[in-house]
């Protein structure tokens, strides 16, 4: 993967599409984009500081529940061809995400949060008569508190999480966090659009057409094209660019929500 400040990272993932499928939920559970809003709402309201970190590795942090092995490959220098145990929740099993999602659980519960009862991965604790927020999306973390430093403190010091980007929030779940001339704090989706023309480049080879100012074409109707249906891989590059286009506009492009929306339909 390429991450948004250009770093490049690979990992070993298990091929838990092999794996029995669980009869029970193997999700972790996600914010929403309305739950970080008010989050951010009242940390400005009440003169919170937002601060946002990452976990490093964050499935990592955690245990399988499924007993799963494989056979260890050349890149396993010695032990190649032995018969290995996965222990910990590794990327590509079935149940990783879930098994993160209750370690961390485990944590802000053992820190005193209790989860909200609007959105369970919002996190509350009252401290000094204010309450203090943590916003969960997976392993990203949104901290609205007096002293944001303290929880992260914590979290890298008893519970060993190795965080990343902690400090004062200024780019989450691709939108750009500033304060404009009037230090009105402001969200702006600059940097996932720059992060959606390189993913257009490495598809197709060449820039983006910036004379275009929507994805539809003026005067285009979607239901009467009569050209080639895709191909199964075609198919699969348009639905990509259709989410990141649906993700640009809940995060601030909403001149192009019409257009999306009618070529979504197809």
């Amino acid at each position: 993967a390429v991450k948004h400040d250009g770093r490049h990272k690979a990992r070993m993932v298990a091929d838990g599409h092999l794996t029995e499928v669980p009869l029970e939920s193997v999700y972790s559970g996600v914010v929403s984009l309305r739950g970080l809003q008010i989050v951010t709402f009242i940390a400005e309201l009440n003169g919170l500081l937002l601060w946002s970190t990452d976990v490093g590795n964050a499935y990592l942090e955690s245990t399988t529940e499924e007993k799963v092995c494989f056979i260890a490959g050349s890149e396993f220098g010695k032990l190649a061809g032995h018969l290995l145990v996965i222990k910990k929740a590794l990327y590509g099993l079935r149940s990783s995400g879930k098994q993160w999602h209750d370690r961390l659980f485990d944590a802000l519960f053992e820190m005193g949060f209790q989860p909200s009862k609007a959105e369970p991965d919002i996190w509350m604790k009252e401290v000094d008569g204010l309450y203090e927020y943590v916003a969960v999306y997976v392993d990203d973390l949104a901290i609205a508190s007096k002293n944001p430093k303290a929880i992260t403190d914590y979290l890298e010091g008893h519970h060993k999480f190795k965080l990343k980007g902690t400090g004062p929030i200024g780019y989450h779940l691709g939108m750009d966090f500033f304060r404009d001339d009037d230090g009105v704090l402001c969200v702006s989706p600059k940097k996932y659009i720059k992060k959606m023309v390189g993913t257009y480049e490495q598809l197709f080879g060449q820039k983006p057409n910036v004379a275009v100012r929507s994805p539809l074409e003026k005067g285009d109707h979607p239901e009467l094209d009569d050209t080639d249906l895709l191909e199964e891989n075609e198919i699969v590059i348009y639905q990509s660019l259709i989410g990141a286009l649906q993700w640009a506009i809940s995060i601030g492009r909403f001149d192009i929500q019409t257009a999306v929306m009618s070529l979504s339909s197809f």
